[in-house]
């Protein structure tokens, strides 16, 4: 599998929302992708759903134009936002 493949699914979703910001929970992210996120996404969410390219998760979200936000405020309650990257 290639990497950011398992993850690919989301980004296709983020895609096709076309929105500038989108607000998901953990429980729909992992019905979009099919599978439940690993527990690193709940545990460590700091680095996890960092917009780090090195992470496969992240190549997903980046590659459909996104970025996550606020990380920090949102875990706790198993929400990410994404954020449309404007150039």
């Amino acid at each position: 599998m290639a990497k950011g493949e398992a993850y690919k699914q989301l980004g296709e979703y983020l895609k096709r929302r076309n929105k500038e910001r989108i607000i998901l929970t953990f429980e729909q992210i992992e019905g979009i992708i099919g599978r439940i996120l690993p527990q690193s996404a709940y545990k460590h969410p700091e680095p996890w759903w960092s917009n780090n390219y090195e992470h496969s998760q992240a190549i997903a979200w980046m590659d459909a134009g996104y970025e996550t936000d606020f990380v920090t405020d949102t875990y706790a309650l198993h929400k990410i936002i994404f954020c449309k990257i404007t150039i």
